[in-house]
């Protein structure tokens, strides 16, 4: 059953999205969230919240996609079980912990992956359905051909981002906003600092502007292709945003989702546009693979669509200036504007008072210090977002109305709905008057008069379809007719939100316990990670006791991790080998050449889920700080999937306080190692060309060169690049 999935950051957007044509909803709760800015719902509006939406066959998925600390777990709980007593459908998880732990206690929960997860290949969609989750929301950065893979290889549902803003760094893998200014975006924190300036050095080479700012998505044309792939829930991004970006979205992804259309009219484009667009969009980025160009350097924010120029600026009143604009459409009082000179944002604006003269010239007063020869940018089109807002959402209902003397006045309704698991049911409700109807003696009633009064129904959600009346010319009160039209209504209404169905899910009365492991023997960890990158060789590196190297090569091939095992005079069973966090089915097939050329090298460090694969195939995997384990569970999670050791996420040092045991096997249980990282890790992991950016070139032009740096203020960046079967970057700070 394909899906169109709206945000809903609050209820305008939610009322945005239902009346727009979603088909289902996600939202937060407060807590626990990817977006704690957003307005959010409360636990106490949630159930009517579930209802409205239920009643339009509108399913709704709460997000508790953050990485949470065992002292949290509590209070996660009252929440889940506020939302699933409310009737939601599904929630969006993060957190391997979080996983285990509502797998356990409820009975029955739908748990989607969210793209927070970075599942992105075959291998790791296999370890999230060994998780007991229903559906993955892919990274963005999935490519076509591993979608495939993944549909073809799992019985996962397939959810994927099609419109919105684009993370520069890969999903759940961005560090920069929780190291530098304590608020973690794997906690719905984040800072953006993707959106601030910076400035490149490589060489004699200076650049500045927005450079890890990346512009909108825009798949639309893509959605033919992802429906063959296997996707089913198209995504649109943005719980931050208003209704009428909402309602906007919506109302053109509809045409792609569930209509025939396979191509962007000029007028849906422009409706996108004036919506939200960071310059242009992004039309496939990394569907095709290979490592593309995201960022754009000249603006961070909104820019809508250009359409003239200012052309003269007179003083009008005290601190008001009248603008007159060459424009090449019509402007509005309401709409908003952004003014910019050259690539410059000037000004951001909404108009009023707004005068044409003449065929393409518009005069507006502003506060504003406007210039002559700023261009003049769209940024809301406010008639067309007010005429979408306007939009009404109805359940098409029969009705049959009998008014005969002697007997009560009778009203029945029908409606089909379509229940959340794709199924056609017939609904029936009736309601009577409580006293008889007599015989008219004056003006009785006509069918076309009983008719009219029924079918006033749309204020309560229904459109009547037919109403087939029968009378014997009797007198009904008008009184009469609308209250038992009402609770006619109200029972219709009730019976649609029953057939739609609800979540069939059981608490566990058992009071929370965290996972029984075994106390550490000590109170640090058992044996400190060592990252090593191939470029640490030129500086000499030297391992303290306790301490493993972890091999960071900047190229996976065997000869190059053989190259780093000989400076460091190890042999292979004395290292691991750090796994990228995102490799795509090919990068995979390189990073297995690579262990079959080197067969004694049998510790590897996962930082994601795909990772934890190997551990099948007979290596000692250690989860590493990029799987973002912050609790108990997470750990007892990590170690059921195959991991023999956990590392605490870089975002809360000692997090995990104890070490987890397996189950007991066949083979005896194995105690879990607790590992301690040197804070080596990236802030972010790139799957785009930094170097694409700066010097505009492509892959066949290679521009390449070690030694990139970004600054922003005291902050320094280094930008370290890794092959594989294509290349992947990492920041690293200086």
């Amino acid at each position: 059953m394909v899906e169109l999935l709206a945000p809903a950051g609050d209820k305008k957007s939610l009322y945005a999205a239902v009346m727009g044509g979603a088909s289902a909803v996600y939202l937060g709760l407060g807590n626990f969230n990817a977006r704690m800015k957003a307005e959010n719902f409360s636990e106490e509006d949630l159930k009517e919240t579930v209802e409205f939406a239920h009643f339009y066959g509108v399913k709704v998925y709460v997000a508790i996609n953050t990485i949470l600390q065992n002292c949290e777990l509590a209070q996660l709980l009252e929440c889940v079980r506020a939302a699933v007593k409310a009737g939601a459908d599904a929630f969006l998880v993060q957190d391997i912990g979080v996983c285990r732990l509502l797998r356990e206690r409820f009975e029955g929960i739908e748990l989607h992956a969210s793209t927070q997860m970075g599942i992105h290949n075959l291998e790791g969609a296999k370890v999230a359905e060994r998780m007991g989750v229903k559906r993955v929301v892919l990274s963005r950065e999935t490519t076509l051909e591993d979608i495939k893979a993944i549909k073809a290889g799992t019985s996962l549902e397939l959810e994927y981002f099609v419109q919105g803003a684009l993370c520069v760094a890969f999903s759940g893998e961005c560090y920069m906003s929780s190291v530098e200014q304590g608020a973690s975006g794997n906690r719905g924190l984040c800072k953006q600092m993707c959106r601030l300036p910076y400035e490149a050095r490589l060489g004699e080479f200076k650049k500045t502007g927005y450079l890890l700012s990346a512009r909108d998505l825009c798949l639309a044309e893509s959605v033919g292709e992802l429906r063959k792939a296997g996707v089913e829930a198209f995504k649109i991004e943005g719980r931050m945003r208003r209704e009428g970006y909402v309602a906007k979205a919506v109302s053109v992804y509809r045409k792609f989702v569930f209509g025939a259309e396979d191509k962007l009219s000029a007028e849906d484009k422009f409706a996108l546009k004036t919506a939200f667009s960071r310059g242009e969009y992004l039309l496939r980025p990394y569907l095709d693979g290979g490592t593309p160009s995201v960022v754009e350097p000249r603006f961070c924010n909104h820019t809508g669509v250009e359409i003239g120029k200012v052309v003269e600026v007179r003083p009008f009143k005290r601190d008001l200036f009248e603008v007159t604009a060459a424009l090449n459409m019509p402007i509005a009082d309401g709409d908003g504007l952004k003014l910019f000179d050259g690539d410059v944002e000037k000004a951001s604006l909404g108009v009023g008072g707004v005068r044409r003269e003449g065929k393409n010239t518009y005069k507006f007063v502003t506060s504003t210090r406007v210039k002559e020869g700023w261009s003049v940018r769209l940024t809301l089109d406010s008639a067309a977002e007010r005429a979408l807002l306007e939009n009404k959402r109805y359940r098409e209902m029969k009705m049959f109305v009998t008014a005969m003397a002697g007997g009560p006045l009778i009203m029945r309704a029908e409606c089909i709905v379509t229940d959340r698991h794709g199924e056609r049911v017939t609904v029936e409700a009736e309601a009577c008057s409580e006293t008889l109807l007599e015989v008219a003696k004056n003006a009785p009633m006509s069918e076309d008069m009983l008719r009219e009064q029924a079918t006033k129904t749309t204020y309560a959600g229904f459109v009547t379809t037919s109403c087939d009346v029968r009378t014997d010319g009797v007198f009904a009160p008008k009184s009469a007719v609308n209250c038992v039209r009402r609770e006619l209504l109200q029972k219709l209404t009730e019976r649609v939100i029953a057939a739609f169905g609800k979540n069939d899910v059981k608490e566990s009365c058992e009071p929370l316990e965290l996972p029984k492991f075994e106390e550490l023997p000590h109170a640090k960890a058992d044996i400190a990670l060592h990252t090593v990158m191939s470029e640490d060789l030129l500086k000499g590196v030297f391992l303290k006791k306790g301490e493993m190297a972890a091999l960071a090569p900047s190229e996976y091939t065997a000869q190059e991790v053989k190259n780093m095992l000989e400076a460091l005079d190890l042999a292979p069973d004395e290292a691991a080998l750090k796994l990228p966090p995102l490799a795509c089915g090919k990068d995979i097939q390189k990073i297995e050449a690579l262990l079959s050329a080197v067969p004694n090298l049998k510790t590897l460090v996962a930082n994601n889920l795909y990772g934890l694969s190997f551990a099948k195939r007979g290596y000692m995997v250690i989860a590493g700080e990029g799987m973002n384990i912050a609790n108990d569970f997470a750990a007892a999670e990590a170690v059921r999937l195959g991991a023999c050791g956990v590392a605490s996420s870089i975002e809360f040092e000692n997090a995990i306080s104890v070490a987890a045991q397996e189950e007991p096997n066949t083979q005896g249980s194995k105690k879990i190692k607790l590992f301690l990282s040197d804070k080596r890790y990236p802030l972010m992991t790139l799957a785009h060309c930094p170097f694409k950016t700066l010097f505009e070139n492509d892959c066949a032009h290679c521009s390449y060169a070690p030694g990139l740096t970004l600054s922003r203020e005291r902050h320094k960046y280094a930008v370290r690049r890794v092959r594989l079967s294509r290349c992947i970057f990492e920041l690293y700070p200086v």
